[in-house]
């Protein structure tokens, strides 16, 4: 057989023989359909389990809820919490608890924390390994290791070591952590985004042309920041309207603990579908006029036309988020204590959330005149 991945598992139990048999037969078996193999690791106690976590790098780890006798009833019904916990403070790896005591952790089951009850056998619990590897979570996991530990190694080359002398005898190490950090995180950025993508099987990797943005830059989400923010997409009820809104008050006065404003402002966002520009290049499907192909076009990369107003705001579908039209006449005021009533989706990134707010303040701030009578004008130029 040839495997064109090995997928490395740790077994975790205190009974040699039964190490040996699971050992055996997972390492006879493909976890994912595809002639991928796992090299199954083995261990009977747990604390040297847990030095093999830091030392090394496992796609999954099978366990016992707990390792030696099972005859203290008053430290079992911890047992799989604190086993869990173990696990996480040293690393992301998903976990099957094969075990006798399946009640004890029963109630922290995901789908990626599962169980199986040892007189189910072998074959339910390579069951459920391949039902962990069908998430991809632990291929993800890998492509994201291996892309990190990849820029780190040239961040560090290229730029920390080759500029040591210039800043690292600086006192001010808040100054050096901002630096470094800001600029291993535009490393990530970019092409680096690319080739992750690569990395986790999309063909498409490089398909986004240079000098323009894949939808998903539009968005941090979910959103990491405590506080609400400028440029937040939301979805819910406000009055009699169900639907996505985005919020146009400024960040600096929703700073949770010292909120400026008692009431916010959020503009209605619109499906793409409802728009006049979509529908008529939908029903002029195959054959489309370049004049309507050209308005949908000026919608979607927000570029204002003679005949188009600013009102508009194209917000890209990304994930689970669908295509969106910020409509800048619909406006919602809503006191700032009830935005948590809504579901918070997203984060305008920047320069994004700034171009939104920018034509917010241009369409609402824009100054009518009548028109010059130009002919005047032209009297005195003959």
């Amino acid at each position: 057989m040839t495997n064109t991945t090995t997928w490395q598992v740790l077994f975790v139990d205190d009974e040699p023989e039964l190490c040996r048999q699971v050992r055996e037969f997972l390492e006879g078996e493909s976890v994912t359909g595809e002639g991928e193999y796992p090299h199954v690791k083995t261990s009977t106690d747990f604390a040297k389990a847990l030095e093999l976590l830091e030392a090394r790098r496992f796609d999954l780890v099978i366990l016992d809820v707990r390792l030696g006798a099972h005859d203290q009833p008053a430290q079992q019904e911890e047992a799989g919490v604190k086993t869990l916990e173990s696990i996480r403070h040293r690393c992301f790896v998903p976990i099957v608890f094969y075990t006798a005591l399946p009640r004890l952790v029963q109630d922290l089951k995901t789908p990626l924390i599962q169980v199986v009850e040892k007189t189910e056998g072998l074959p339910r619990l390579l069951e459920v390994v391949r039902g962990i590897f069908a998430t991809r979570l632990p291929a993800v996991n890998r492509a994201l290791i291996r892309h990190i530990e990849t820029v780190q190694r040239d961040y560090m080359w290229d730029f920390v070591a080759s500029h040591w002398e210039q800043f690292g005898g600086t006192p001010d190490r808040t100054a050096l952590a901002y630096l470094l950090a800001r600029r291993l995180a535009l490393s990530l950025s970019g092409p680096g985004v690319q080739q992750l993508a690569k990395d986790l099987g999309d063909p498409l990797g490089n398909a986004v042309a240079e000098g323009q943005v894949h939808p998903m830059q539009y968005y941090v989400m979910p959103p990491v920041d405590v506080s609400p923010l400028m440029g937040d997409l939301y979805s819910g009820r406000i009055g009699d309207q169900i639907g996505h809104w985005v919020l146009l008050t400024p960040s600096c006065d929703l700073v949770t603990g010292r909120e400026k404003a008692e009431w916010v402002l959020l503009a209605r966002c619109l499906p793409l579908n409802e728009q006049d520009e979509y529908r008529r290049w939908q029903e002029s499907l195959p054959n489309i006029p370049s004049e309507l192909d050209g308005k949908l076009r000026a919608l979607l990369k927000n570029n204002r036309q003679k005949t188009q107003s600013e009102r508009f705001y194209f917000l890209p579908g990304a994930l689970t988020l669908p295509d969106l039209v910020v409509d800048l006449q619909q406006l919602e005021t809503l006191p700032q204590v009830q935005l948590s009533s809504l579901e918070r989706l997203a984060s305008l990134d920047s320069p994004f959330a700034a171009a939104l707010l920018a034509r917010f303040s241009r369409y609402f701030g824009r100054l009518g005149t009548l028109d010059l009578d130009v002919e005047v004008v032209f009297s005195k130029l003959r």
